[in-house]
């Protein structure tokens, strides 16, 4: 459906309920109007809260200042807002204004307190217990307060509302303190457990890195392992050392080496060796070796003067021997020190050499123990470092414990309001105008919905499968007069809507020609035969030879209005008799043939479906034009169905407003000859006036203009 479709669909469903939307509505304002002149005047209230964590943890731990801040997540806010609507907190608010002990806050009024007299007018009320009163008022402390969150801030509105305003606001600034303080004893709570159970793990913490450390003790004295210093052990230090003074002994050891081996070099070569060396540097032999370049010195200067054969050279040469002699003396004296001193640096490396020795092996003994004692060291640390951060942890607490804060403060107090919150007049009275509008709707689509009756051509197609040939109003008047609406006026709806079922049922059969046309009802009283007669009405005035047939002989209502009672028995009409029981019409245009008179233990569909009937039939059809048949009701009686054979075109007819779409498509279901030789529908009795609210052109006001 199209939105133009629903439009005119909820258009047409106001024009035909708008008195029941109309009474609705009026309804709903009448009650909206009697509430405002009984219920009681209320005031709200409103106090300002914010959630700040990073104020409270900074006031904790200065040194998180200058950390990032955590920022409150939505979870934690929707946490807070419930919270101040729980129950506890109704309760503190009770407690601490004495709420259960206020009559004026817990009084009725209104219908409230129309609805208490009626229980006490009905049973003696019992007067409720303390703890009644207690949750009573915290219903009612909950039932008028409001919490909201401001956008996707973390500020809080808190409202209340009350018959008295300074009551109101009292009550809105004690439900804040009272989830400050609920807030307050949460945190110190939870600090206090987390004292307790933090003292209890530190203890075993203590005894733990005790135990570690007494282990380390114990197998440092166990493996000797002794510390020195610097983090390095003992025996390190003394491996190192005798390294040292290894490499010390050696360096004199070897210095020593060469200064004999000097030594016994010089004494092994001649005098010019021990005369050039500069590493003798002892004062004796610097003497003797003066002593001996003067004597040689002389001794030249004797040769040169006295000749080498001379005293004075030969005492000069003992004198040089002498010396020479006093030098090799005082060379070999020097030699046995070096030697001493070379023994003895040999002695101090074979030392040192066993003591690093005995070191290397203590040492690697100890690097063993070394690899457990680090594994111990390091648990004892754990264990430490451990007891250290819990200890720290347990001092926060017991400061926290001392000194607790909430992320929530109070920015704005509420205050007594000055102008009323409820009732407001405009805004009840707009809300019952739109609540009676929308049930008064609700109600119309719901009389449409149940509403199973043919009022819409569009109905009549939808349930019944057939064209709606025409909207058929109703008439006032004698039932005499109603059979010749159409002659009496031609130009009117009712005329309009003859002709154009005439227009259909000459556009049915395939083939021109006459034809028998019969008028069909689902069930008595839907003004097929009123239908039948105007029919054959409009056929004879148009020219056509026209015959009128009442065929419904159970109840022969033409009969009666036309001919007074039946002339013939049906075997005088099947005997040739039939021209002396036709009626002609009061212009003499249009014949009628009125109901037979059924003999005794004869049935009227035996009649119908005979073949002396289909014989009567082709006759009067070469006769006529039209042979319009009045048939009986389908669903009371199988009349009709027994000479669908016989007819050529039906007409079926449903009352407006009156034929249940189930009954018309249960009677068509009924025969598929009828079914098929059925040229369409016809709404029948239509009200002029309640039309207009179903039907958008035929029954529209102005239209009526077309019509005489």
């Amino acid at each position: 459906m199209s939105p133009t479709e629903l439009l005119f669909q909820i258009w047409g469903t106001a024009r035909r309920h708008l008195v029941l939307i109309g009474a609705v509505t009026g309804a709903f304002l009448a009650l909206a109007i009697l509430y405002l002149m009984t219920a009681a005047p209320q005031f709200t209230a409103t106090a300002v809260m914010v959630m700040d964590a990073r104020k409270s943890t900074t006031m904790m731990n200065p040194s998180a200042a200058n950390q990032t801040e955590t920022p409150l997540d939505n979870p934690t806010v929707e946490s807070q807002l419930e919270i101040l609507r729980s129950e506890n907190i109704a309760f503190a608010v009770v407690r601490k204004l004495k709420l259960d002990e206020d009559p004026d806050l817990t009084r009725p009024s209104g219908f409230g307190a129309l609805k208490g007299a009626l229980r006490s007018w009905i049973s003696t009320p019992t007067p409720p217990t303390p703890e009644q009163k207690l949750r009573a008022a915290a219903a009612l402390v909950d039932n008028n307060l409001s919490v909201r969150r401001v956008g996707v801030t973390f500020v809080f509105e808190i409202t209340f509302t009350a018959n008295d305003p300074v009551r109101a606001a009292e009550i809105a600034n004690a439900v804040a303190d009272a989830y400050v303080t609920d807030q307050l004893d949460a945190k110190y709570q939870s600090t206090r457990r987390a004292g307790v159970w933090m003292q209890e793990r530190l203890a075993e913490l203590g005894a733990q890195a005790t135990d570690a450390e007494r282990a380390v003790v114990d197998f440092r004295a166990r493996n000797n392992i002794v510390d020195a210093g610097g983090g390095r052990l003992l025996s390190e230090q003394q491996l190192t050392e005798l390294s040292t003074q290894l490499s010390g002994a050696r360096g004199t050891a070897s210095e020593a080496r060469a200064r004999l081996d000097r030594v016994e070099q010089v004494l092994a070569s001649d005098l010019s060796d021990w005369t050039l060396t500069d590493a003798l540097r002892n004062e004796v032999i610097i003497k003797l070796r003066n002593q001996y370049s003067e004597v040689t010195k002389r001794e030249a200067d004797l040769i040169k003067r006295l000749g080498s054969q001379h005293q004075a050279v030969t005492n000069v040469r003992n004198e040089l021997s002498e010396v020479k002699r006093s030098i090799d003396e005082e060379l070999k004296r020097i030699g046995e020190g070096y030697r001493s001193d070379y023994e003895i640096a040999r002695a101090r490396v074979e030392t040192i050499e066993t003591n690093l020795k005995e070191a290397v092996a203590e040492a690697q003994l100890s690097g063993q123990a070394q690899v457990q004692l680090r594994a111990l060291e390091s648990s004892a640390q754990s264990y430490r470092a451990l007891y250290d951060s819990f200890l720290q942890r347990y001092r926060e607490t017991v400061q926290q414990q001392s000194f607790p804060l909430t992320e929530a403060r109070l920015i704005t107090s509420a205050s007594p309001p000055s102008q009323k919150s409820k009732p407001r007049a405009s805004m009840t009275l707009a809300g019952a105008l739109v609540m009676g509008a929308l049930c008064g709707f609700g109600l119309a689509f719901l009389r449409d919905a149940t509403d199973k009756t043919l009022r819409r051509p569009a109905d009549v197609e939808r349930q019944l499968g057939f064209a709606c040939l025409a909207n058929v109003p109703s008439l006032e008047g004698p039932e005499a007069g109603m059979l010749r609406e159409v002659v009496a006026h031609p130009i009117s709806r009712f005329a309009e809507a003859i002709r154009a079922i005439k227009l259909a049922v000459d556009d049915h059969p395939p083939e021109r020609g006459p034809q028998i046309v019969g008028f069909l009802s689902a069930l008595p009283g839907e003004g097929k035969s009123t239908l039948a007669a105007n029919f054959a009405e409009l056929a004879a005035q148009s020219g056509a030879r026209a015959l009128l047939v009442d065929g419904d002989f159970r109840n022969p209502s033409l009969t009666r209005r036309l001919a007074g009672t039946a002339r013939l028995p049906f075997s005088d009409l099947i005997g040739g008799r039939a021209a002396q029981a036709l009626v002609k019409t009061r212009d003499r245009r249009l014949d009628f043939l009125p109901a037979v008179r059924l003999e005794e233990g004869t049935s009227s569909n035996d009649v119908l479906s005979s073949p002396a009937m289909a014989g009567l039939l082709a006759e009067l059809k070469r006769h006529y034009d039209y042979v319009v048949v009045d048939l009986p009701p389908l669903l009371p009686i199988i009349d009709a169905r027994a000479s669908a054979e016989m007819i050529d075109s039906f007409v079926f007819t449903v009352e407006w407003g009156g034929t249940l779409a189930d009954n018309a498509r249960r009677a068509l279901e009924l025969s598929d000859r009828i079914q098929r030789k059925t040229v369409g529908i016809v709404l029948n009795k239509v009200d002029g006036r309640a039309a207009k609210r179903y039907f958008e052109y035929e029954y529209a006001p102005g239209k009526s203009a077309y019509y005489g």
